[in-house]
């Protein structure tokens, strides 16, 4: 028919050019999923068949992505007759220990309803105040009107009294709606003042099954796009019982819904439950990204690669911020801590000064008995000076005494 549409080839489909199926562009392809693709047309033989191109196809693909799902092939379930005994064996410890552990949890949650007493709240009940007259549909009352011919009664007819009245008719009527969202708001309170305490009487494997609950509805609306209605649940499964799982889950609601702060918040919960969660790494990485905070990204996925150095998106995002951040140090690089010094109002300068032991020097001990040697010398010295100064000063006084006591001497001797 020259009305319908011709379908379209994969080729067409992917935007794939025929140039593309080459020997040589497929040997120097580094993208998986374009070589995915290329295979996959090779295989339907919509632009020819060529089985050593798509040998050589598949290689490449092997060496870039070996658990691709083109290498995946359909094989028939296996059954109890084909198994050996070792993994049969190993399938029943595994049923017995699950079956086990599932009577365990049922029973205990059993033991656990019969204990608990829950004060749900009354059942509503009509209004008091309210009086309700059946109506008939079919008898009517007749409604009262002057006859224009009736003058009497027009005579009587007060115009001002009957406004009077129809403005108290509208009163009466707004205080009664008034009072009917009142009591409604008081049953919303008294049944949301109920609910909080329920959980904090249920035990911990009932609170966690409660949750899990919550999580699988917020799974749910997560599946169908409903973010808020998502968020919504996994609020309500944190609240009754906080999980790595619950917290991860909300912060990618939160990252859909564009609440980056609140996902950032998520995730360092998640973090501090679960340190190792990848998932949580990630997120938290992409929310500080679309944030505008990639330095702060950059670092977290380098804490992803130290985790699982082969994690795809985590490569993805590394080579990404890379290129968007020229300036980022290299990998070995670490910042340095500085320390802040306080004032010098605050600053004692004594403690700088006197040093925690004293150490003597032993150049220094050298230097002091050389110099007490030095003053000794020069204490000799000087008074080897003194006794010549004090020799030659006196020496002429002894020979002037000397002569003296000479003639003296011969006078006697003559006398």
């Amino acid at each position: 028919m020259a009305g319908e549409k011709k379908k379209k080839t994969l080729s067409e489909k992917w935007n794939i050019p025929i140039d593309h199926l080459d020997f040589e562009y497929i040997k120097q392809c580094e993208n998986s999923k374009e070589l995915e693709r290329i295979c996959q047309i090779l295989q339907t033989g919509e632009e020819g068949y060529y089985p050593a191109l798509t040998k050589c196809a598949e290689e490449r693909l092997k060496d870039l992505k070996p658990h691709s799902k083109i290498f995946r092939t359909e094989s028939p379930a296996v059954k109890a007759n084909q198994l050996d005994s070792e993994t049969s064996k190993q399938i029943q410890e595994k049923l017995t220990r699950l079956t086990q552990s599932a009577k365990e949890r049922e029973n205990e949650l059993k033991a656990c309803k019969n204990d608990l007493e829950l004060n749900y709240p009354s059942i509503r009940q009509p209004d008091s105040t309210e009086t309700i007259q059946p109506v008939s549909p079919s008898i009517k009352k007749p409604i009262d009107r002057i006859k224009s011919s009736e003058y009497q009664k027009w005579d009587k007819y007060d115009a001002d009294a009957e406004v009077l009245k129809i403005d108290l008719q509208e009163e009466i009527q707004k205080e009664k709606a008034a009072r009917k969202e009142v009591q409604k708001i008081k049953k919303k309170i008294t049944i949301e003042e109920i609910k909080s305490p329920v959980w904090e009487k249920l035990t911990m494997i009932e609170r966690e099954e409660l949750s899990l609950k919550h999580k699988i509805k917020g799974n749910e609306y997560f599946k169908t796009k409903d973010y808020a209605d998502a968020l919504q649940e996994y609020s309500r499964c944190l609240e009754i019982f906080p999980s790595a799982i619950g917290f991860n889950n909300r912060a990618i609601t939160n990252i859909k819904l564009g609440r980056l702060k609140e996902a950032v918040n998520d995730c360092d919960e998640c973090l501090k439950l679960d340190p190792q969660n990848v998932k949580a790494h990630l997120r938290k990485a992409e929310a500080l990204q679309l944030d505008g905070c990639k330095r702060s990204a950059y670092n977290i996925i380098q804490e992803v690669l130290e985790i699982d150095p082969k994690n795809t998106t985590a490569l993805k995002t590394f080579e990404k911020l890379k290129k968007e951040l020229p300036d980022l140090p290299p990998t070995g690089a670490y910042r340095m801590q500085i320390e802040e010094i306080p004032s010098e109002s605050e600053l004692d300068l004594a403690k700088l000064i006197v040093p925690n032991k004293i150490v003597r020097n032993k150049a220094s001990t050298l230097a002091q008995n050389l110099g007490k040697l030095c003053a000794a010398e020069k204490k000799k010295e000087n008074q080897k000076v003194l006794d010549k100064k004090i020799n030659n000063v006196l020496a002429p006084l002894c020979a002037e005494e000397a002569c003296e006591s000479r003639e003296a001497f011969i006078e006697e001797i003559f006398d």
